[in-house]
């Protein structure tokens, strides 16, 4: 295992700057630099480097990180092999701690499954050259050889025991184990007699698709039978390696023509995403057998800003579309264009093309359904807008649709333009679809429990979207006054967010707070709503484990240049790593440096001190103006008013 320590002082030794600068074009805009996202096709930059956080930000697509973040993103390195290549750039040797026995044993195994699935498509690659009835197949199917060297795709033969030649005998079980681990053997659990075999290969006489990772690694297959039989299509199984709502087939060979085409096709099957490449369109990728689930999306979304869906036009695909923009709603922004092709139920793209040629099936791209036009046709399907029931009925299948998605402009014009089919008024719409929020009433009682709260988080990123930014205190919150001419103190909302702020930037900051200034950011939170509460005991919780870096000659420890982005790695991995993503885009432009954020800290707990002082102030009065007050109130209500005055 490689030290933090290490890790550490490589980013203090490291430029982000230079390191993004290599591949991106960066102009200087304020204390940052600026640029062209290379992780979605965008116009206007969007993707931001800060030199004093040393760390990247898109606002567009949400791609951030550190130095070695972005080669493992950009370039496709894995974690290990990026620290390496950022070493051999500042001329350091990557040091390596002992790893415990459990670490060993998850590494070796994950070692020995990618060198099985990695030698088990080389031999299935092999296979296919001495097929030649799966080479006709291809040949009919319009592919060449650079193509299906391309996909390296391969041939399973048709035999119960093909992988033997590859891994040995299956009766071997330490063999058999990583096989069935990887998917590629199937064990019944007795043989029937004794012609059948109890281990045996999972492919047979089947055309083979390697199922690739970003990084090109084989993580799975996918085999298409020759002739006629079920099931058309086999994958692989989920395995340690590989997930199907996680993976995409053909990402790793398409993500270049994908930046070139401004635009990612996503279709049903492989053969489809080869016969395309084959035929002009190599920004073609596939579902693996399974719904488009919204990771799908987000990995789409960080290639490009189009996305099309190819779909059959019968039920099904009608059914997977849908399942797709379910997916595809939370995910909108405005910058975003998702659109929903419809083939005829004859066609599929890769007949299509054939048929009618690539200028054609370009046409129909261009002329896809967008996005809000699907919309409408399925909450107002089989529904009569012509009466009160069908118009309900519409409100009814758009309501979670609507709710789903972020508050952007779309939302709005598609909520008017409903409104309009069904002869509403947008704010009725709003109104049943829970878009807004009725202002709180004044409520009778102490301070303490007619002090309204903020939306939480949750909330606020939710249902009441429409409301404003988490962060925003809501209208109409109401405070009872005290019956003493003494101001009641305010929501510290603002002082609670100002603290996190700091804290996301300075860790090192929160983890030498003493008890009682937690104890205070920790009221300040509770005051502004239990979601904000619970980031701040989180990330007090994650400041603490914050490691410094030694300090040389007997000089204290300090924080480094890296100190942010190892921190936001840190938080990424944190349950509230998207409360954390909302904070760090706020932060991402802050020029606060170390002596101003101890000033801000300072500042905002002696006014959380003077806020308490004030509320019990406050609540002594009351006893006193309702004459149940004893000496000892009346005491420490002279003492809390000198203390006033010195504040």
């Amino acid at each position: 295992m490689i030290p933090q320590s290490f890790i550490a002082d490589l980013l203090n030794r490291v430029d982000i700057v230079d390191v993004v600068g290599q591949h991106v074009k960066l102009k200087k805009a304020g204390a940052n630099y600026q640029g062209l996202c290379p992780f979605h096709s965008e116009k206007s930059p969007s993707f931001s480097v800060s030199p004093t956080k040393q760390f990247y930000h898109c606002f567009g697509c949400g791609a951030h990180g550190s130095a070695i973040s972005f080669l493992m993103e950009y370039s496709g390195l894995g974690y290990v092999d990026a620290i390496e290549d950022l070493a051999r750039s500042v001329g350091l040797d990557v040091p390596r701690e002992e790893r415990t026995a459990m670490d060993a044993v998850r590494q070796q195994q994950a070692m020995a499954l990618s060198e099985v699935m990695s030698s088990a498509a080389d031999w299935y690659r092999q296979q296919l050259k001495g097929a030649p009835r799966a080479v006709e197949y291809l040949k009919g199917r319009g592919l060449t050889g650079e193509i299906a060297k391309r996909y390296a795709l391969g041939y399973a033969p048709d035999g119960w025991q093909g992988l033997e030649a590859v891994f040995g005998t299956y009766a071997n079980d330490e063999v058999a184990k990583t096989l069935l681990e990887g998917g590629l053997l199937i064990q019944s659990e007795q043989g029937d007699n004794a012609q059948t075999a109890r281990r045996y290969d999972r492919f047979r006489d089947r055309i083979m698709f390697p199922i690739r990772n970003p990084k090109g690694q084989t993580i799975g297959f996918g085999g298409r039978i020759l002739d006629q039989g079920e099931p058309k299509y086999l994958n692989s199984p989920e395995t340690p390696l590989f997930s199907k709502g996680n993976t995409l087939y053909g990402l790793f060979e398409a993500r270049q023509a994908i930046r070139a085409q401004e635009y990612v096709l996503v279709c049903e099957g492989y053969m489809d995403v080869v016969a395309l490449a084959q035929l002009g369109f190599p920004n073609a990728v596939a579902t693996l057998g399974t719904a488009c689930t919204a990771n799908h999306v987000r990995m789409l979304l960080r290639q490009t800003d189009r996305i099309v869906f190819s779909f059959d036009g019968d039920s099904a695909g009608q059914r997977a579309a849908q399942r797709a923009l379910e997916a595809c709603l939370p995910l909108m922004s405005d910058d975003k264009e998702i659109r929903f092709l419809f083939l005829p139920t004859e066609h599929d793209p890769d007949s299509y093309v054939r048929a009618y040629g690539a200028p054609a099936f370009e046409k129909v791209i261009k002329e896809a359904m967008s996005l809000s036009s699907f919309f409408f046709k399925i909450v107002s399907q089989d529904h009569e807008l012509t009466t009160p029931e069908g118009r309900a009925q519409t409100h009814h299948a758009a309501k979670p649709l609507l709710l789903s998605m972020p508050p952007i402009a779309l939302r709005t014009q598609i909520l008017r333009e409903l409104a309009i089919r069904t002869n509403s008024t947008p704010a009725e719409l709003e109104s049943f679809c829970g878009l807004t929020v009725a202002p709180a009433p004044v409520q009778q009682g102490s301070y303490a429990s007619t002090n309204q709260r903020a939306p939480n988080l949750a909330q606020s990123n939710a249902g009441n979207r429409a409301q404003g930014a988490p962060w925003q205190a809501s209208r109409g919150s109401a405070k009872r006054v005290a019956s003493q001419n003494i101001a009641p103190p305010q929501a510290p909302t603002d002082l609670a967010e100002q603290m996190l702020r700091v804290l996301i930037q300075f860790p090192h900051l929160g983890k030498a707070l003493d008890a009682n200034k937690r104890a205070l950011a920790l009221h300040a939170s509770e005051l502004r709503s239990e979601k904000a509460l619970q980031l701040m005991k989180d990330l007090l919780a994650q400041c603490d484990l914050v490691e410094l870096i030694p300090g040389e000659n007997g000089k204290p420890p300090t924080v480094g240049a890296g100190a942010f982005a190892l921190f936001q790695d840190q938080l990424s991995r944190s349950e509230l790593a998207p409360l954390y993503e909302v904070l760090r885009k706020r932060v991402m432009g802050s020029d606060l440096d170390l002596d101003g954020a101890v000033a801000d800290l300072e500042g905002a707990f002696k006014k959380l001190e003077l806020i308490n002082l004030k509320t019990e102030m406050t609540e002594i009065a009351k006893k006193i103006a309702g004459s149940t007050a004893t000496e000892q109130d009346r005491a420490r209500y002279r003492e809390l008013g000198e203390r006033l005055k010195f504040t």
